[in-house]
């Protein structure tokens, strides 16, 4: 069976209680209470939002609504003298005649009504329907009254009709509240029962006294309330930051050692160290998606980073000589600061090693102008060499014999070219040209330089002529290079087997 959620008389109440409500949700469904009279649970112009706010709703709407109107001070009551129903005027609200006009007025705006004793009762507020009481019973002048009492003593509506008044006070202080309601209301209604002009100022005065005394105690006590309350919620927020600090401290400290386990890994390492390499070389993104693919990621790193985040950091080193990623805020930030340190590193050793070629090809070493020729065209394959002009190599041919005659480097060279020979002509000795040395050695130019040369005699000369590492290194280096010429002595003597275990019982010992 269908459910009424609204009858006629409540739906025009609201309409005309509307203007004077700020409800932006009553506001909005005006349209259907004009056009639906009556609406119950199963209408079909209903919609699913304005049923559920209907439903929420409405008997908050019809309290606030009661509390907007008034009776009209100069004429709050009428009989009509006529016994004719015809005769009779209608209720604003249920539409029937009724003979007995209350006249009530909307607060906000003036607007006057008329409304029958069982509407008055059943949609106006409690103060108005005391006011009726003793309108119609004893003082028709009673409604003036109040509002001259209530504009002179404007609490007593609040001390009289406000349930929440004083929500703050101490129970303690309820006994005196209730004292104060029960002699306000006992001397308002004395004084509206009877036409009078003279206001009980001495017989309220003890009651309003009072209530001021605990509408202080009321604000003393919801500050105290409030602080508290602020305490409260600083304690617990402080708690929860303490809590959530350590969740995250704990998080960190588990993440933070897998993540230094993860980038101490070789797999980690080797990985990173082969995308830098592709990276520095400045390729075609397409190309360097297929040279990555053939670079197989760890476990780790796959769920890390992917082949369209690594193009992205390839481009941006491309362009910027730096990687920082802010795109792809997803990817871990140390694995992008790996990515960028390890790029900077190789292409700086790059340029470093191209620059020293480059010298080497042009002055440092005793070629002929073929073997020039040959070794500049290849310098000029690598990304380092497009940067350069191509006049530059051109030069290259022939700066030997001019920086012999005393000819400077040409003015028309690139400002780095220029530096990079610079710092390697510096360090020439005074007669001859000798190679710029490098600063690093390969372990496929360690090859090389052993297939090149006899014994280690002759390598660890050619070496000191081609290479300059830090001492550390170089002494393993050289070590290394005549551990190869004595293994390859003895291999070459079939002995290695009793040079083997010769060497073992020298440890021993």
């Amino acid at each position: 069976m269908a459910t009424t959620i609204l009858t006629p008389a409540e739906n025009r109440f609201l309409q005309l209680s509307q203007q004077a409500l700020d409800l932006p949700a009553l506001t909005r469904l005006m349209p259907l209470l004009r056009d639906h009279p009556t609406i119950k649970d199963s209408s079909d112009f209903l919609t699913r939002s304005a049923r559920a706010a209907l439903l929420e709703q409405r008997v908050d709407w019809l309290k606030l609504s009661s509390t907007a109107w008034k009776l009209l001070a100069d004429s709050p009551y009428v009989i009509n003298p006529s016994n004719q129903r015809l005769d009779w005027r209608h209720c604003a609200l249920c539409h029937k005649p009724v003979r007995y006009e209350y006249h009530v007025v909307l607060r906000a705006n003036g607007h006057k009504i008329i409304v029958g004793s069982e509407c008055v009762k059943k949609f106006m507020s409690d103060e108005m329907q005391y006011l009726m009481t003793i309108t119609t019973e004893d003082n028709i002048h009673a409604v003036a009254q109040y509002d001259v009492l209530t504009a002179h003593y404007p609490q007593v509506p609040e001390i009289l009709w406000d349930p929440a008044a004083l929500p703050h006070l101490p129970a303690t202080h309820h006994r005196r509240q209730r004292w104060v309601h029960s002699g306000t209301a006992h001397t308002v209604t004395g004084y509206l029962q009877h036409r009078q002009t003279t206001l009980p100022e001495t017989q309220l005065q003890p009651y309003l006294s009072e209530y001021d005394t605990l509408t202080t105690l009321d604000h003393e006590a919801a500050v105290a309330a409030k602080r508290a309350a602020q305490r409260r919620a600083d304690r617990e927020r402080q708690l929860a930051e303490e809590e959530a600090q350590a969740a995250w401290d704990h998080a960190q400290h588990q993440e933070s050692a897998a993540v230094q386990a993860l980038r101490a890994s070789a797999p980690y390492q080797t990985t990173l160290q082969r995308v830098a390499e592709l990276i520095v070389q400045h390729l075609p993104l397409a190309e360097f998606k297929a040279q990555l693919a053939q670079v197989i990621l760890p476990p780790q790193l796959k769920k890390l980073v992917n082949s369209y985040q690594l193009g992205v950091m390839a481009t941006e080193f491309d362009r910027q000589h730096q990687i920082t990623a802010t795109r792809l805020q997803i990817v871990p930030r140390y694995l992008v600061a790996d990515v960028d340190r390890l790029s900077r590193q190789l292409a700086h050793q790059r340029q470093r090693d191209w620059d020293d070629d480059l010298f080497n090809a042009a002055v440092g070493f005793d070629w002929t102008h073929d073997q020039r020729q040959a070794r500049l065209d290849q310098l000029r394959q690598p990304w380092e060499g497009r940067q350069v002009p191509a006049a530059v190599f051109k030069d290259c041919l022939t700066i030997r014999e001019r920086l012999s005659a005393g000819q400077p480097v040409p003015a028309t060279w690139p400002a780095a070219v220029r530096r990079a020979f610079a710092h390697r002509l510096a360090v020439q000795p005074q007669t001859g040209w000798v190679p710029a040395k490098k600063n690093h050695v390969t372990t496929a130019q360690l090859r090389q330089l052993a297939h090149s040369h006899p014994d280690f005699p002759a390598v660890a000369t050619a070496y000191h002529r081609l290479y300059a590492l830090p001492a550390a290194t170089e002494a393993a280096t050289l070590s290394a290079l005549q551990q190869y010429y004595l293994l390859l002595a003895d291999k070459r003597a079939e002995r290695q087997n009793v040079t083997h275990a010769l060497v073992q019982k020298l440890l021993e010992d």
